[in-house]
């Protein structure tokens, strides 16, 4: 009887773990080859982060760079998005609200549990960069009620101006406040080899937090002009590697190859969908009418390929190939020019551009130091590219550049930081910052073909797939009204 006991008391043991070891093999909502919540890391979520970053900067200016006319419309995009058909920049979208975002707020969340301030204060910088960019592309966007699926579906549209004044501000200050935070004793806790920008180098993750900052303040300066001072103090904290090496930016890889390199680079010149713009070429081979006339700018033939033809010629932007000269253009971005290489970086925010928010935000008060701060800028930016010093110093000392700080304008500080910003769409938000002016941007003209007539261009839409996604999403007339920023 004992016996039968025991060996009953065996089997049912013996069938209880049996049915254990079936229910794990058999549960198919569960991926073995996927990390549970426990074995991810602050270490392993930070590449995914950066990378989503850079991913979103790019798809910003894939099809945004029409905008500026740094890119003209080519092959089947010939006369479409720089003709202002309605875009949506749905790849940022996804990029920034489906990745990069969801995975700095988890990276944050995980990092504040285990009292991590420096991989927290990295991911409020980059979600601040990500949220900065998207509204100054769309306006209102979902925040303070996105990400949390479990309380709505439908996130209300934070307003643009409640996203500056509140949730940008507290990003950035936060990011500073934690990268100021001494490093943890524990050599495991410091952010390390999977920093893909820095490899754990805190330091330069402060002055990128302080530049953004001054971004920040520049972009509010003519809704308050005491917004110029603080953005300068900043700028004096953030980069000071004048050759652009601690920029923040991601570079890639033989085996992860840049975008624009898998965009442009490796397409046939027929089917490439853009090329760079007769404005911007006509700019730096100073053929441009009244801006730089006869002036040649070294950084041309390192930013755009004419495949050694005597001249550069570039597209006019929103033509057909029979329209305006289309057909005559002859540069292109391939695997020789500096954005167009297999391992190119995407930037994100430079040592350049601090420079020439500093000489922008100094231009009213302190025209001698806004000087200096516009020459650092053209020195910075060519040594980037890659211009030789005999070069810089034969382009810097012409007369049209060096004109002295009297004589300094406004265009001087702009045109420069256009060109030294190549292919980043913070400078749609500079043009808009000042509606196209074109005593400004000298020389710059509307669309040959423009969908809005007679407007400029002022936002993104809202991607196409949105609406039936939220019904919150604010109704806009068109692509020609103004965003609280520009207003």
């Amino acid at each position: 009887m004992k016996s039968n006991k025991i060996k009953i008391l065996f089997s049912a043991i013996f069938g209880a773990l049996f049915l254990s070891a079936c229910e794990k093999q058999l549960d198919i909502n569960r991926d073995p080859d996927r990390l549970t919540s426990e074995q991810v890391t602050e270490a392993g979520l930070l590449p995914s982060g950066i990378q989503y970053t850079a991913t979103s900067f790019w798809n910003a200016g894939q099809y945004g760079n029409y905008y500026v006319h740094y890119l003209a419309g080519n092959a089947n995009q010939a006369a479409n998005i720089d003709s202002y058909n309605p875009y949506g920049f749905d790849n940022i979208w996804e990029s920034a609200y489906l990745r990069a975002i969801p995975t700095l707020r988890d990276l944050i969340s995980r990092a504040e549990r285990n009292n991590l301030p420096h991989y927290a204060g990295i991911g409020k910088l980059l979600i601040a960069l990500n949220l900065m960019q998207s509204t100054d592309i769309w306006g209102d966007i979902p925040y303070s009620e996105a990400f949390n699926p479990t309380v709505t579906l439908s996130p209300k549209y934070d307003s643009q101006e409640d996203i500056y004044y509140n949730t940008l501000k507290g990003l950035l200050d936060a990011a500073i406040a934690d990268l100021s935070q001494p490093a943890p004793t524990i050599a495991t806790s410091r952010v390390g080899t999977t920093d893909l920008v820095y490899k754990g180098d805190i330091a330069k993750w402060l002055r990128a937090a302080y530049t953004a900052r001054g971004r920040y303040y520049l972009h509010l300066s003519k809704k308050n002009v005491a917004n110029n001072a603080l953005a300068v103090a900043d700028i004096d904290r953030g980069f000071s590697d004048n050759t652009g090496a601690s920029d923040l930016q991601l570079f890639y890889s033989t085996e992860r190859n840049s975008p624009w390199y898998t965009a442009l680079s490796v397409a046939t010149p027929a089917a490439r969908y853009a090329r760079p713009s007769k404005y911007f070429v006509d700019l730096l081979n100073g053929n441009l009418s009244g801006v730089y006339p006869g002036l040649f700018d070294p950084r041309l033939p390192l930013l755009v390929d004419n495949g050694g033809a005597a001249t550069y010629i570039g597209r006019p932007v929103g033509t057909q190939d029979n329209e305006q000269g289309a057909n005559l253009a002859n540069t292109d971005i391939t695997v020789n020019t500096f954005y167009g290489k297999t391992t190119s970086a995407v930037p994100i925010l430079t040592y350049t551009e601090g420079q020439f928010i500093k000489a922008e935000a100094l231009f009213n008060t302190d025209k001698s130091a806004a000087y200096t701060a516009y020459l650092n800028g053209i020195r910075s930016s060519m040594q980037k590219f890659g211009v030789s010093t005999a070069n810089i110093d034969l382009y810097v000392n012409n007369p049209l550049i060096s004109k002295g700080f009297v004589a300094l304008t406004l265009s001087d500080i702009m045109l420069q930081k256009y060109i030294a910003l190549f292919l980043q769409l913070e400078t749609w938000t500079d043009m808009r910052r000042y509606q196209y002016d074109t005593s400004i941007y000298r020389g710059l003209n509307k669309p040959f073909r423009n969908l809005l007539e007679t407007q400029w261009i002022q936002r993104g839409n809202y991607p196409d797939n949105e609406p039936g996604r939220n019904p919150n999403v604010p109704k806009v007339a068109n692509q020609a009204v103004k965003l609280w920023l520009f207003q």
